[in-house]
């Protein structure tokens, strides 16, 4: 019995190190890449400042309101759900071929974490997530980005979008082929519905994982939308 124990022991110790191992060879790997990437995304499409300060607000209220406070990852910020906007820049640019959850769930945090929040500045986050974010797939087309995704959903340029469409645009970001404006029109409409009640200040998240805003079902009113970056 002790034997076996023993034996247990060793082997977990080894799976052990054999993981640190593995995911400090990540972190090198990931620290090699860095600078290609961050050139490579260097002169981005589209900038905040196409898309002004209030918006970014906006945005960054439901993505990630813990954004500039944060580096790389948030475990404690109401609303900010399991992934920051790092963390999806992370899982974008580091995983070229496929993010699958679990172990990678873990390299993506330590590479957002240690890697790419130390050498990229907040603003090169958030206009490389203009660019890179996903809004899933229409007619067989990956959909990349806020500006393509102004033209494909609205017909419209990303700075021709009024308030209601640019958050129907944010409201997708969640699930994006759940929501899309087009196929789940109504979806999208109460999702955007939520989030502005939690902007204007009626409702807020239960918590951490809240991201659905079940508090801010309830609220109808007029939309309030807020004059200043929050």
């Amino acid at each position: 019995m002790k034997r076996g124990l023993k034996r247990a022991g060793l082997a977990l110790g080894a799976l052990l190190l054999l993981f640190i191992v593995w995911e400090g060879f990540a972190i090198v790997r990931a620290k090699w890449r860095t600078p290609a990437i961050l050139a490579a995304n260097a002169h981005p499409r589209t900038t905040i400042d196409q898309i002004g300060a209030r918006r970014v607000a906006m945005l960054l209220k439901v993505e990630d309101p813990g954004f500039f406070h944060h580096h790389g990852v948030d475990f404690s910020t109401p609303g900010q759900g399991a992934t920051t906007m790092t963390q999806s820049l992370v899982k974008r640019l580091y995983f070229p071929g496929g993010f699958h959850p679990g172990f990678a769930k873990i390299e993506q945090s330590l590479v957002a974490r240690l890697v790419f929040d130390p050498a990229a500045t907040k603003r090169q986050q958030l206009d490389m997530f203009l660019n890179l974010a996903s809004f899933g797939n229409q007619q067989g087309r990956q959909v990349t980005g806020f500006a393509d995704a102004a033209r494909t959903f609205y017909g419209k340029d990303l700075t021709a979008l009024d308030d209601r469409q640019f958050l129907g645009l944010v409201a997708m970001l969640m699930a994006p082929n759940a929501l899309d404006p087009v196929r789940h029109a109504g979806d999208n409409a109460e999702r955007v519905r939520r989030i502005v009640a939690l902007l204007g200040g009626r409702c807020r998240p239960r918590g951490v994982t809240d991201v659905r805003y079940p508090d801010c079902a309830t609220i109808d009113m007029k939309p309030r939308w807020p004059a200043t970056p929050m």
